[in-house]
């Protein structure tokens, strides 16, 4: 019988659709071109502009500056007290945020400031700020200098003949100044090894020309130096 086993498989084939399988074959293709339209319209609802996405930022910082400033003056308040001659603040902050199933901390990045908005927002309240990216995890430095000479002491103790070395405060890295260009290094070794390294061994890895820093940015000046004895 060819293709078909029996007469009923035949009859199977070739019968005429009824009237109410019509009716739901019809109801599926609307059902299905409804989908479609709901997908373009959702899609369309969650466009956002790059002038919308800089707006709702603007908006973020607005609200988080108050809070940001007051915590900024408690820690400027401490700094004094303490008898800093500037304080630096990190964009982000490491926080436990409970622990993964062997019982290992589970840590994230929290922002702590906005950086580049509370600067502008202390420097109409007279204070020399800084701005310089070691791009680690903790983001941004905002460094603020508390003298109003701001780092003309610091500076003057720095001999131009000498070497130095530059650790970043919080951090494992070091500024070092390559040709024309001050860049971030490190390979894990805190400021005390790096300086034993580069006394010890002669190693230039980490070191800056004290005459580099008298030209540097302000923010290079404001890093506390360590001179390398040769």
């Amino acid at each position: 019988m060819g293709l078909f086993g029996n007469k009923q498989e035949y009859l199977n084939h070739h019968r005429v659709p009824s009237e109410t399988e019509k009716a739901i074959r019809r109801l599926e293709g609307q059902w299905n071109d409804l989908e479609k339209k709901i997908e373009s319209l959702t899609w369309r609802a969650n466009v956002i502009t790059a002038e919308e996405a800089a707006e709702r930022f603007r908006q973020i910082e607005n609200k988080a500056l108050p809070k940001e400033l007051n915590k900024a003056f408690v820690a400027i308040d401490e700094a004094i007290n303490n008898e800093q001659d500037s304080l630096i603040l990190f964009e982000y902050t490491r926080e436990n945020n409970g622990y993964t199933a062997f019982d290992f901390p589970r840590y994230e990045m929290v922002r702590v400031y906005h950086i580049e908005s509370l600067a502008e927002a202390l420097r109409k309240y007279g204070y020399r700020v800084d701005i310089y990216d070691p791009e680690d995890d903790y983001g941004l430095r905002l460094k603020i200098c508390l003298r109003g000479e701001g780092n003309k002491l610091m500076s003057s103790k720095i001999d131009p003949d000498k070497k130095y070395i530059l650790p970043m405060e919080g951090s494992d890295r070091f500024a070092k100044k390559d040709l024309d260009k001050w860049i971030f290094i490190g390979d894990g070794r805190t400021a005390e090894e790096a300086f034993h390294s580069t006394c010890l061994y002669h190693n230039d890895t980490f070191t800056v020309q004290g005459r580099d820093i008298l030209d540097g940015p302000d923010w290079v000046k404001a890093i506390k130096p360590i001179e390398v004895e040769e």
